[in-house]
């Protein structure tokens, strides 16, 4: 019975979580364009094989809005959050 329980309330999370969506505003957008063209202007398109995969975004969603982090495979990364609409 408890294992049950346990996988039900998994489930009904799973299901609560499944369709988030995360989008990028237009001067989000903008502002990861240009961060991307300067770093490949100054070091190169960063290679990670041919799957891809060189940038992450990473939404954190929090009370007072959403924080907005782009990490490169090369360690950098960038702050996309509009803090000025917390």
């Amino acid at each position: 019975m408890v294992e049950s329980h346990i996988k039900k309330n998994f489930m009904s999370e799973e299901k609560e979580y499944e369709d988030r969506t995360f989008v990028l505003s237009a001067e989000q957008h903008k502002k990861y364009d240009e961060w991307r063209k300067e770093k490949n202007k100054k070091n190169g398109e960063v290679y990670v094989g041919a799957v891809g995969g060189a940038y992450s975004f990473c939404f954190t969603p929090t009370g007072i809005g959403t924080i907005v982090i782009v990490k490169c495979a090369d360690g950098t990364q960038l702050d996309l959050t509009e803090y000025e609409y917390f």
